[in-house]
């Protein structure tokens, strides 16, 4: 008993305050000190990238030019406000005539960001060069190809878009049907005054409906 009593205090003595921080106190400092390192780099790390997400979005706002948004997308090539550089900057190419330099952003917005939801207003606007091209036929299948995907928020804009090629390739009868069909999707949107001028139009060209041919009555009296 007198024995186990005495190892039993020596085991219990490695626990006092003092001997164990002489011991480990070290290894604790340096562990406490490593976890706290990592930590402070980590919010700082975070703040710069918060810092960079809010100094890339005031650079897009303020971007006029095309060499600034090229530069934007080339500064932050695998983020999102990348992609709406490229965007900006096929939209300025397009109204400035350049279809090609157009194309090609759209076409990189496509190519590095396929599943981002800004992929889909990229597409379009590709269909949109073509069009403007002078590719009717072309853009007419593009325009109803990504009309027949499901679920497309853009499936109203590129069935308005392949109407409207079929209007201009003199085919007034398919355009006609295609705004049929989107009457009653754009029934309170911003795209019903556009649909059911359009309508309207097509619908005068092609003049009113022949009434069906009935059948030939004989020309006789009864009794005669």
């Amino acid at each position: 008993m007198a024995e186990t009593s005495k190892q039993d205090v020596e085991f219990l003595g490695q626990f006092e305050p003092d001997v164990f921080w002489l011991k480990h106190g070290r290894k604790i400092l340096w562990g406490v000190a490593a976890v706290a390192v990592i930590g402070i780099l980590t919010i700082y790390q975070q703040r710069r990238a918060a810092d960079r997400e809010v100094e890339a979005a005031g650079r897009l706002a303020q971007a006029k030019d095309p060499a600034e948004l090229q530069a934007i997308a080339r500064d932050y090539p695998n983020q999102v406000i990348g992609a709406q550089a490229l965007l900006r900057l096929g939209g300025l190419e397009f109204e400035a005539g350049r279809l090609a330099e157009a194309a090609a952003a759209y076409q990189e917005v496509v190519t590095r960001f396929p599943s981002n939801p800004l992929a889909d207003p990229a597409r379009l606007s590709l269909v949109a060069v073509v069009e403007a091209q002078g590719n009717l036929e072309a853009a007419k299948s593009q325009y109803l190809q990504l009309a027949s995907q499901p679920g497309s928020y853009l499936a109203v804009a590129a069935k308005v878009g392949a109407a409207r090629c079929a209007e201009s390739l003199g085919q007034t009868k398919e355009a006609q049907q295609l705004y049929e069909e989107l009457v009653p999707a754009v029934r309170g949107t911003a795209w019903e005054g556009t649909v059911f001028i359009r309508r309207a139009i097509v619908t005068r060209a092609v003049g009113p409906v022949p009434p069906a041919p009935t059948a030939a009555v004989p020309d006789f009296q009864l009794g005669k």
